[in-house]
């Protein structure tokens, strides 16, 4: 379980000779890393924060990013094990119409697993950026860089894994799919861009 390592083990591993982990898990560490900010943001400013209501919206926000932060670990290793699984397609038998058939269907499946693991980072980490702008109205001078990180993050790991996505893709028959997912693999990435540009805008006024 590569979410078990070392934060020197897992860049060792992705330094490593070995096809994963790659892109798709680093994605989604940069993900987990921008929850992890954000909700370390949020309760240090619900911890100063007199206004009730104010308080109770970042506690929340606290939560909501402790859940991404689960959701966004354990996508490290499926993105890894969605490759194995497609590694495993190729290696099944062809020797007749039917085997080939079989492992032609298997590839096909493993191929859109593939696709939609790192998909999934990009949506949940797009919405993640809406919760880190609201962090940041409440931030003061000392913490709005770290908010500013924590969005970096998040939008590192909406573009490296919407690209990825798109690369995985190519070798689906299904048109549609690859239309649907290009589409909205693009408009992820538009949105994260327009979500840290908002955000830095906010911040020079």
């Amino acid at each position: 379980m590569l979410s078990d390592l070392t934060i020197k083990e897992y860049l060792e591993k992705t330094a490593g000779k070995n096809a994963v982990p790659a892109g798709g898990s680093a994605s989604a560490l940069s993900a987990a890393l921008a929850a992890s900010l954000t909700e370390k943001i949020a309760n240090l400013i619900a911890s100063k924060q007199e206004n009730e209501d104010a308080k109770a919206e970042m506690e929340e926000i606290s939560e909501r990013m402790n859940a991404l932060r689960e959701e966004f670990t354990q996508c490290i290793d499926r993105d890894v094990e969605a490759y194995q699984e497609l590694a495993n397609a190729y290696k099944m038998p062809e020797e007749t119409e039917d085997d080939k058939k079989d492992r032609d269907e298997q590839i096909q499946k493993s191929i859109l697993i593939a696709a939609m693991r790192p998909f999934d980072v990009a949506e949940m980490a797009v919405l993640m950026m809406d919760f880190i702008f609201e962090v940041a109205k409440q931030a003061d001078k000392k913490t709005i860089s770290d908010v500013c990180a924590a969005m970096s993050l998040a939008r590192s790991a909406v573009f490296g894994s919407s690209l990825i996505t798109k690369e995985n893709i190519l070798q689906l028959k299904s048109k549609g799919i690859v239309i649907e997912l290009t589409k909205k693999s693009d408009d992820f990435q538009k949105l994260a861009f327009q979500k840290e540009q908002e955000l830095l805008d906010w911040i020079r006024k």
